[in-house]
């Protein structure tokens, strides 16, 4: 037995390679979207005919949210410490990203001069970062990657942090109402957060709606708030969830037996998440976890790369504009990892670690820190 509950405790897992597999994934989809058509396309989603390595990559991030600051929550049982965390989480990377973007992007790539540039309220309002990872606002700089093929937009994967935050918003009330400390709470906290997920509010009004599902996000077959949901129903089942290598490999093959019939979508997300479950709590690839989580600043930054390139040289194939970006990529994400995101987390956990104090036998207080 190999039970999920094992792999979540710290450094029994590989969930930090699984998140930056997603990156990648992402980054490599982006670069048919930016990159002029050189004949080739994306193989995954030629295969599969709904999704390529992008959107998986997405409800592989997803997935891993919902497991994990499920597990936040239920470990610390405090929602201002919750909140805390997850402000740490999100918003130093995206401030930061937002100055590199507005004082070193534009002003290389912008085709006005450089007094308009600055001169106008449209730079000034990307660093806005409540309205970036609340409120959906996109980061787009007057003259700016305006005859990319992929026109005005910088960072196009921020649209996924407001959706990310609204599902922290419901792991949030449902653990305030205490639901996240047992598998029955858990179900019904994932079916709220599913029918919150179908609503959609207007709130000068406050006007409620059922949202429109036939229009998934651009180059997706299916919206990722799901896959947070099951990902907190896996936290709450996951003292009977067992994860080994041959019902993956069934799971597989069931798919392929049957992808040509109606059934092939569902089967094959079924086939996804449970793959990424083995990918990510097997110990056959310990080896490869990574020492550092790169995945948010190549999250970040890859897209805004990929822009720069693209318009330098629209006409570079998808993989040599691929080999030119991975690196740059990689130097952006270890630059916010190391000195914007890990320094800032390690100060917030220090803060808010419980207080307690030391044991008759001399063992320090609040070993522990929070996660």
């Amino acid at each position: 037995m190999n039970p999920l509950s094992h792999a979540l405790s710290r450094n029994r897992n590989n969930f930090d390679l699984v998140r930056l597999l997603a990156a990648f994934a992402v980054v490599y989809g982006h670069s048919w979207l930016l990159q002029a058509p050189d004949g080739t396309t994306d193989w995954v989603r030629n295969a599969l005919g709904f999704d390529g390595f992008g959107p998986l990559g997405v409800y592989a991030f997803f997935l891993l949210s919902g497991m994990l600051v499920t597990a936040s929550y239920d470990r610390q049982r405090s929602g201002p410490r919750f909140v805390a965390l997850r402000i740490a989480r999100l918003w130093p990377a995206v401030a930061v990203g937002s100055v590199v973007m507005v004082f070193i992007v534009g002003p290389l790539f912008t085709t006005l001069p450089l007094h308009e540039y600055f001169a106008a309220g449209m730079t000034w309002a990307n660093l806005d970062n409540f309205s970036t990872i609340v409120l959906k606002s996109r980061w787009t700089l007057p003259g700016v990657f305006e005859h990319n093929r992929f026109p005005v937009d910088i960072c196009w994967p921020l649209w996924t942090l407001p959706v990310a935050v609204r599902c922290y918003l419901i792991v949030l009330v449902t653990g305030t109402l205490g639901l996240l400390s047992s598998r029955r709470g858990v179900m019904l906290a994932a079916a709220l957060g599913c029918i919150a997920v179908a609503l959609r509010w207007h709130l000068p009004h406050l006007q409620i709606g059922v949202r429109d599902f036939s229009e998934p996000p651009g180059g997706y077959s299916f919206w990722p708030e799901p896959f947070f949901m099951l990902g907190m129903l896996l936290y709450g089942w996951r003292e009977r969830i067992d994860i080994n290598g041959l019902t993956a490999l069934a799971f597989a093959m069931v798919f392929l037996v049957f992808r040509d019939m109606a059934a092939a979508r569902p089967l094959f997300y079924l086939a996804f998440v449970y793959g990424v479950l083995w990918v990510g709590t097997t110990p056959l690839l310990r080896r490869f976890v990574p020492h550092h989580d790169y995945s948010y600043g190549i999250y970040l930054y890859g897209f805004m790369v990929q822009q720069c390139i693209a318009s330098l040289a629209p006409q570079l194939s998808h993989v040599m504009s691929l080999l030119i970006a991975a690196p740059l990529i990689l130097v952006c994400a270890a630059l916010s990892w190391h000195f914007v995101e890990r320094p800032v987390l390690t100060w917030c956990r220090s803060r808010l670690a419980p207080q307690r104090r030391p044991l008759a036998t001399g063992i320090a207080a609040g070993d522990q820190a929070v996660r």
